[in-house]
């Protein structure tokens, strides 16, 4: 079994059609599904999610993860917080 590391990984509203924070938390739940997402924080702009990934390279594949999501029409308006 693959060791597995928590990463922290924001997305915040670009554009002001984008569905709520709270909506859009919702729906990264379900596409993040396969990354074990927890730790979820919903500001009014901003959302907070901790993914849980393989450790050899965390960061790099919680941001993917994150942006594919994110390509996902459910989700337009919002983006990966560098």
């Amino acid at each position: 079994m693959t060791a597995r590391h928590t990463v922290e990984v924001a997305v915040v509203r670009h554009a002001l059609d984008a569905p709520p924070a709270e909506t859009t938390a919702v729906r990264l739940l379900w596409l993040l599904r396969a990354h074990l997402p927890h730790g979820l924080r919903v500001e009014s702009e901003r959302i907070r999610l901790r993914l849980a990934v393989p450790e050899d390279a965390a960061p790099l594949l919680a941001h993917r993860a994150m942006g594919d999501a994110l390509t996902h029409r459910a989700c337009a308006g919002w983006s990966v917080e560098p």
